[in-house]
């Protein structure tokens, strides 16, 4: 992998806003305007060198899958999640409900040697929006001016990939009786826009799967007393598009029952009991106590176990050594001196310190919002982003190597300035050299 820099093009900031990308710009503490997309510059991959990562990223995906059985059996204890919450995970994964779509954060040099995955975002990957179209978009562009030659490609396969994922999942709703309608929720504590847009991007991919598709904030998911069903806002009596639906509180209402719902909002929130449906109700309790009478949620339950950062500890025990992986542990650093100290539940790098040998400590001043019950943390071996140095200095690169129904399918490159990836790194698109 090699990086290339480019003029960037004339209406690049409003091309790419036509693309979806409406979160680009974005405001540091001092005022000072960042952009997120940078049009000029771009990672060049061989095809071979794609074929690698992705055999590596599906490899990974596996041993993820076992290392969530691992977590499972309790050998790191409940992860910070309430045991109740714990039990949850637990059914989810014995049930193997299915899943859609989530993300690798992964290092590489570029240089032929292994990725080593820094962690999965399996519960709410974001980032999607510009790894699937922006940068499609970009490419196609550079083509028509002659930028870039004809035959050039991109590792990008996600917006095929998800439409046929929501097929199969529309399929299997439809033979189960659970009918083809479904909710597409998001929080509206997004100030920036990026998980609303997703989930509306969300809803183009499963419409083109043939779902019917509503959008719902989450603070909108009601629960209905006498059903003791999650439902949607109240719509006109007589609407064909839920299978299920109990009357309103008006005449000429009702309530369409949820039967499948994707859901951008973490599930450590949704079980934290601080999350209210209506007065006292709680909504994780009422997921809890009524598992299995809900339909499908998506991403399902059992992905506490993946968007944990136990996750790391789990498959260090369990592929100790494993070219693909960095030491990592619940209990301290083990003699490391070069070390991350990482919250369980954080998010784009909140919560993140990283120690070196020489005494120093840094940190992007971000606490992550939710601790784990017994403030678990996981320190894990640093590893030093390569630098692939450009006209206006360092470019730290991580790759979102994509995974869709067990598969790897495309890629998104953020690169920072420093070696934590945070709110102010840059999206470069990818292409793959001819």
């Amino acid at each position: 992998m090699r990086r290339i820099e480019l003029e960037p093009r004339p209406d690049w900031e409003r091309t790419i806003k036509q693309s979806g990308l409406i979160y680009s710009r974005s405001l540091r503490d001092d005022g000072t305007a960042v952009e997120y997309w940078n049009d000029g510059a771009a990672y060049v991959f061989t095809l071979p060198e794609v074929e690698e990562l992705e055999r590596q990223t599906e490899e990974l995906h596996r041993m993820c899958r076992e290392a969530a059985r691992y977590l499972a059996s309790g050998e790191l204890g409940s992860l910070g999640l309430t045991p109740k919450a714990f039990e949850l995970a637990q059914w989810s994964l014995e049930q193997d409900e299915s899943d859609v779509y989530a993300r690798f954060d992964l290092a590489y040099a570029g240089d032929d040697t292994p990725a080593k995955m820094l962690e999965y975002n399996a519960d709410t990957p974001t980032g999607l929006i510009e790894a699937s179209l922006t940068q499609w978009f970009w490419l196609q562009d550079r083509i028509k001016t002659g930028a870039l030659p004809a035959d050039t490609d991109q590792w990008n396969g996600l917006h095929e990939a998800l439409v046929a994922r929501w097929r199969t999942l529309l399929h299997r709703s439809l033979n189960e009786g659970e009918g083809g309608r479904l909710f597409v929720a998001h929080s509206d504590a997004d100030i920036y826009g990026e998980d609303w847009d997703t989930v509306a991007y969300m809803r183009d991919l499963a419409a083109e799967a043939g779902w019917e598709h509503t959008g719902i904030e989450m603070k909108d998911i009601g629960w209905h007393h006498g059903a003791r069903q999650f439902v949607g806002v109240p719509e006109a009596w007589g609407s064909s598009r839920s299978i299920a639906a109990l009357p309103g509180d008006t005449p000429g209402t009702q309530y369409p029952v949820i039967r499948n719902l994707f859901k951008l909002y973490p599930w450590e929130d949704l079980v934290s009991g601080e999350d209210r449906v209506i007065g006292d109700q709680e909504f994780g309790a009422l997921l809890i106590a009524g598992r299995g009478l809900f339909g499908r949620w998506y991403e399902p339950a059992w992905k506490m176990f993946l968007s944990n950062k136990l996750l790391l500890v789990a498959l260090w025990r369990m592929y100790p050594g494993h070219p693909n992986l960095l030491p990592a542990y619940a209990d301290g650093p083990n003699g490391m001196t070069d070390f991350v100290v990482k919250p369980v539940f954080g998010r784009e790098g909140d919560g993140i310190r990283v120690h070196r040998a020489d005494g120093s400590v840094a940190s992007n001043g971000q606490e992550y919002r939710r601790e784990g019950t017994g403030r678990e943390r996981v320190w894990q071996q640093y590893h030093e982003l390569p630098d692939f140095r450009g006209s206006r200095g360092s470019n730290h690169p991580v790759l979102g190597s994509w995974v869709v129904d067990d598969e790897a399918y495309g890629v998104g490159i953020r690169e920072s300035d420093g070696p934590i990836t945070d709110y102010y790194c840059r999206f470069a698109p990818n292409i793959i050299e001819g």
